[in-house]
């Protein structure tokens, strides 16, 4: 059994073990639905506006493309590639590419999900919890696919 394996499988235990807590202390909760939510880690590509990768091209590009226009020229708020090639792109200078690029990088953090499962409150309780863990079940190994 590999780490995500046993990793879901802990998951699917604590989520059974709230949804039976639930079910069976809270007496005021509403029939016919069950909300649960759980912390989910999710990762964001954050990129320096004038020093990432493409930023002499983007820039270049909308300078030529403001030059065009025959818009007025206004210096760009973000600086350093992006704006150098802003300015040959919109004075039609030579294409020079890029010369200090600072990579993109890989910021992780961790917000909640929450997801409704319904079921029919006429049903015996372990049908209940059976068809809610498998829901919760199935949203879980979704969200490990994203």
């Amino acid at each position: 059994m590999n780490k995500k394996t046993r990793l879901l499988w802990l998951i699917s235990f604590v989520g059974l073990a709230n949804l039976f807590s639930i079910f069976c202390l809270v007496s005021s909760a509403k029939a016919g639905q069950y909300q649960h939510c759980y912390l989910v880690q999710k990762t964001r590509t954050v990129e320096d506006a004038g020093y990432h990768p493409n930023a002499y091209d983007n820039g270049y590009r909308e300078g030529a493309e403001s030059m065009r226009k025959q818009e007025p020229y206004q210096p760009r708020t973000a600086t350093g590639e992006f704006s150098r090639g802003f300015d040959d792109g919109y004075y039609s200078r030579p294409y020079t590419g890029q010369k200090n690029t600072v990579p993109n990088r890989k910021e992780t953090y961790e917000t909640s999900q929450c997801r409704t499962y319904y079921y029919n409150d006429k049903d015996p309780i372990n049908k209940i919890l059976d068809n809610v863990l498998d829901d919760f079940q199935r949203d879980l190994r979704r969200d490990w696919n994203q």
